[in-house]
C-alpha cells in the first residue's frame, strides 16, 4: 500500500471510531485533500480498486505470484524477469486468454505489489543456500556466546583465522575506453596462472598478525623474494595449499607467540573445518596454550567468518588494482612471484585497516553479538512456513458462454445485471465462483510450471547413446574430420545394433507367450 492510500485509510478509520469529530479536521491532521476524505467516506473507490476488473491477471492471481515469487526467493531461486513472465503467461492460458503479457508488465507489477523488487541476483554453492539455516546459525552464535562467557575471554583475545588463494597474475575483465567503432577492446594482462595461498588472521578489534604465503612447488627460491621482502612467514607444498604441518608452524610460529596475553587468561580462535584445522597436534597444542577452538557450521563461513565478510573481499580489489598497474608497466610480461609478493603487500597494507577488521566481526553478528542480523541476512536459507493462500481471484464475458477465467464471469455478471435485476445474493455467489476459477487456474498454472520441470529432469536421466572412442594419432594433437566421422558411425552402428537386439528379444517373448497358450484359450464361440 502507498503512504497516500495508508494516510487515507487512517484518516477514514480515526473519523470511524471517533478520534477526530470533523472531516476537515482529519484531512489537515494526515495533509490530504477533504474532498478526498468526504468521497471515500460515502463509499467511493479508488481508481486503481475500480479498474481492477479490466486487469488481465486478478488481484488474487498476482497475490499468487507475489507468494511465488517469495517462496522461490527463500529456497535460493529467485525467479528471473523472463520465469516470473513465463509463470504469469500461464495463468492467463488458464483463463482462457492466449496472448502474453505486456512489455511493460513486469515494472507495473512491481509497482501493484511492492513486497517484491527487482534486484541483482548473485550466485551462490548450492551447499551453502541449503546448509546456511537459521537453526545452525543461532546455535553457533549462542555457542560462542556461552563459550566466552563460560572462560572470561576479552574482544582482544578473540581471533579469526582463514585461508585464502591468490592468482598470480591474472586480471579481471574490466570496462576501458578505446575507439568507438569497435564492439570490443582487448587488453594486455600476465598470463601467469600460478595460484598462491595466504593465511590471515585478525581480532575483533581490529588488529591484524603477519600472514602466511604458500607457493606451489618443492624448495623456496632466492629469485622469488624482492629486494625488501616484507616480514611473513613463506614455505612451499605440493599444490600451493595448507597442509597439516602448515597449519601447526603457523600455529607456533605466529599466532602463539603474537597474542599472548600479559597474563595467564583463555584466547579464542574462530575458523573453519579444514582437514589441517583439525589435526590432532594442532588441537593440543591450542589446548595447552588455552586457546580455546570455535569452528564455524558446515558452508556457513559467508555469513560468519568476519574475514570472507570485509577483509579478503577487499584485498582482492585492491590487489587486483595493484595487477593491472604491473600488466601496464610491464608491458604483459608474466608476474612472477617477486612482483606478487609486492603487489600483495600494498594491496595489503592498503585494506586491512582496523575499519575494515571491525565491519566482518559486526557484520558476522559475533562482535558486538547481534543475531537477529545474521539470522535475518539474505544469505541465510529460510524456508516459507505456509503454503501460498487458497483464496484467489474475482469475475469475466458474455453470460451465454461457459467462462474460462474470473474476469469473463465478472462481464458475464454485467452484462447479465444490465438485462434484469439481479438479487445481492447472486451477486456473492458469482463472485465466488470467479474467485473458485481463479483458485483452480493458478493451481493448474503451477502444477504445469512442476510437469514441465519434472519432465525436464526425467529426459536428462534418460541412458544416453552409445558412445565411441575417437582414435587419435598419438603423433598428433588434434583429430581430424575423417577421424571424428569414424567414430560417429561406430556409435550409430552400435546403437542399431542394440535397438535390434532388443527387438529381437521383445519377438521372442511374444513368441514364447504364443506357444504357452491352449487351443481352448485361442478359440472363439458365437451363439445364434
Amino acid at each position: 500500500m502507498d503512504p497516500r492510500e495508508a494516510a487515507i485509510q487512517a484518516a477514514i478509520s480515526d473519523v470511524v471510531s471517533g478520534v477526530f469529530t470533523s472531516q476537515r479536521a482529519a484531512s489537515k491532521a494526515y495533509n490530504i485533500p477533504r474532498s478526498t476524505l468526504a468521497a471515500r467516506l460515502r463509499g467511493t473507490q479508488t481508481r486503481q480498486f475500480s479498474h481492477e476488473y479490466q486487469q488481465r491477471l486478478t488481484p488474487q492471481q498476482e497475490e499468487f505470484l507475489v507468494q511465488w515469487i517469495l517462496e522461490e526467493d527463500a529456497r535460493a531461486f529467485p525467479p528471473s524477469h523472463a520465469r516470473a513472465r513465463e509463470m504469469a503467461n500461464r495463468i492467463l492460458r488458464m483463463n482462457g486468454d492466449n496472448n502474453p503479457v505486456g512489455k511493460r508488465w513486469i515494472s507495473f507489477f512491481l509497482k501493484r505489489n511492492q513486497r517484491v523488487a527487482s534486484i541483482v541476483g548473485r550466485k551462490i554453492e548450492g551447499a551453502r543456500a541449503e546448509g546456511a539455516t537459521q537453526e545452525q546459525i543461532r546455535a553457533f552464535l549462542e555457542l560462542f556466546e556461552r563459550t566466552r562467557v563460560r572462560l572470561g575471554i576479552r574482544t582482544e583475545d578473540m581471533w579469526n583465522m582463514d585461508e585464502t588463494g591468490k592468482a598470480i597474475g591474472v586480471c579481471a575483465n574490466t570496462r576501458v575506453l578505446a575507439d568507438s567503432r569497435k564492439s570490443k577492446a582487448y587488453k594486455q594482462s600476465p598470463e601467469n596462472r600460478e595460484w598462491a595461498s595466504i593465511i590471515e588472521c585478525v581480532s575483533a578489534t581490529g588488529k591484524k598478525l603477519r600472514c602466511g604465503v604458500i607457493f606451489k612447488g618443492k624448495n623456496l627460491q632466492s629469485t622469488w623474494f624482492p629486494a625488501t621482502i616484507p616480514d611473513w612467514l613463506y614455505t612451499t607444498s605440493e599444490n600451493g595449499w595448507t597442509s597439516n604441518a602448515i597449519g601447526l608452524e603457523w600455529l607456533q610460529r605466529i599466532f602463539l607467540p603474537e597474542t599472548a596475553p600479559s597474563d595467564d587468561r583463555w584466547r579464542m580462535l574462530i575458523l573453519d573445518g579444514h582437514g589441517s584445522h583439525i589435526d590432532l597436534e594442532f588441537l593440543w597444542t591450542c589446548k595447552q596454550n588455552k586457546v580455546q577452538l570455535l569452528f564455524l557450521p558446515a558452508h556457513s563461513s559467508h555469513v560468519l567468518q568476519p574475514l570472507d565478510l570485509s577483509v579478503f573481499s577487499v584485498v582482492k580489489r585492491f590487489y587486483r588494482n595493484q595487477i593491472q598497474e604491473l600488466s601496464h608497466l610491464d608491458d604483459a610480461a608474466p608476474v612472477k612471484k617477486e612482483r606478487f609478493i609486492t603487489a600483495y603487500y600494498n594491496a595489503r597494507e592498503a585494506a586491512i585497516t582496523e575499519r575494515v577488521v571491525r565491519a566482518g566481526w559486526a557484520t558476522a553478528g559475533i562482535c558486538p553479538l547481534n543475531i537477529e542480523r545474521v539470522v535475518n541476512s539474505s544469505q541465510v536459507a529460510q524456508r516459507p512456513v505456509t503454503p501460498p493462500p487458497r483464496n484467489q481471484a474475482q469475475p469475466a464475458k458474455s453470460y451465454l458462454s461457459t467462462p474460462r477465467g474470473p474476469r469473463d464471469l465478472f462481464i458475464a455478471q454485467r452484462e447479465l445485471h444490465r438485462d434484469e435485476s439481479v438479487s445481492r445474493k447472486t451477486h456473492q455467489l458469482i463472485q465466488k465462483a470467479g474467485k473458485a476459477i481463479a483458485v483452480a487456474n493458478t493451481r493448474a498454472a503451477q502444477l504445469e510450471a512442476e510437469n514441465k520441470r519434472l519432465h525436464s529432469q526425467l529426459e536428462a536421466l534418460k541412458p544416453q547413446q552409445p558412445r565411441k572412442k575417437v582414435h587419435v594419432n598419438p603423433n598428433q594433437r588434434f583429430a581430424d574430420v575423417e577421424t571424428i566421422m569414424v567414430a560417429v558411425q561406430a556409435s550409430a552402428l552400435l546403437e542399431l545394433q542394440n535397438n535390434s537386439n532388443t527387438a529381437e528379444k521383445a519377438a521372442e517373448r511374444v513368441a514364447a507367450e504364443s506357444a504357452a497358450q491352449t487351443l481352448q484359450s485361442m478359440c472363439t464361440e458365437w451363439q445364434l
